[in-house]
């Protein structure tokens, strides 16, 4: 039962994308696409056999600047989506026992470690993908392709109102913050919370961070058709996703996602048609145990 579940590992919300080749000149040197290669020495995928009706954990993540990966009681699409760089829409062709459970744990060598942390993060994240990818083929027998598809998608658009969005700068960085953060760069959208429901918290946050966490939240490509182009600060607090899907007796004054956009930021989100890419499995077998 997901009330029940501890989640400790997040998902990978992108994918990691590669400079085009530029051609050289005396005066422009070659900009060439990040190609990963590494891939785990060791691995180890075992089923889960833990009771999904008591309180557990879910997830994990390697560990930093590194290859070494242990995560717990995952299922089928939160391996691909880690490994893809893809949201759950995005996965087509799931099997019925994709939501069986499973343990991983899977490394490679000193030497691949060194070299994982001279990597920027995003080669580090490309490297990462790469290794899982190899690892769902080799255990898993995966095979798959990219298509784009007309679908269901939501814009982003400013209410009548006009924007409730702070200027950079306007809001303060708290004791909290500051403490959280110390010297190193705020971020510019970061999750919390208070035991009453959940905050987004922006600082300096451009809108297409803020409909990268909407994409993930909706299950749905977001489009950013609000016009707005600076960076902004604010606190969109919410419990749940949608309005109607609160119950008529619920007197919770902590408002759904979507009317909180529209009534604490001026935003709001509307249904619309367009390409979504999608992740297409055409094999993938339940992996035995090693």
């Amino acid at each position: 039962m997901i009330a029940k579940m501890l989640v400790v590992g997040f998902l990978c919300t992108g994918m990691a994308l590669g400079q085009s080749v530029v051609a050289p000149s005396a005066a422009i040197a070659p900009s060439v696409a990040y190609v990963p290669t590494m891939t785990f020495d060791v691995a180890s995928v075992r089923e889960s056999k833990q009771d999904p009706n008591l309180p557990h954990i879910v997830g994990g993540a390697f560990s930093p600047h590194s290859s070494n990966l242990r995560l717990e009681n995952v299922q089928l699409y939160y391996l691909l989506t880690m490994a893809y760089g893809v949201n759950v829409y995005q996965l087509v062709g799931l099997p019925n026992w994709g939501w069986t459970s499973f343990n991983v744990q899977a490394k490679s060598d000193a030497v691949t470690d060194q070299k994982m942390a001279s990597l920027t993060n995003e080669q580090q994240q490309a490297e990462q993908e790469h290794m899982l990818q190899a690892l769902l083929a080799d255990r898993f027998n995966l095979k798959t392709h990219w298509e784009t598809k007309e679908g269901d998608v939501y814009n982003l658009v400013v209410e009548k109102g006009g924007p409730k969005l702070g200027a950079e700068g306007s809001m303060p960085l708290t004791a909290e913050e500051q403490k959280r953060f110390g010297d190193g760069p705020v971020r510019p959208i970061y999750q919390k919370n208070d035991g009453k429901g959940y905050d987004w918290i922006g600082h300096a946050c451009p809108i297409g961070d803020l409909v990268s966490i909407l994409t993930g939240m909706f299950g749905r490509p977001v489009s950013n058709k609000t016009g707005l182009t600076g960076k902004y600060d604010f606190v969109l607090k919410y419990k749940g996703n949608w309005d109607k899907d609160r119950s008529v007796d619920d007197m919770d004054p902590t408002p759904p996602l979507d009317r909180a956009l529209q009534e604490e930021l001026g935003l709001k989100v509307e249904a619309a048609r367009g390409p979504t890419k999608v992740l297409v499995i055409d094999h993938v077998e339940k992996p035995s145990e090693n």
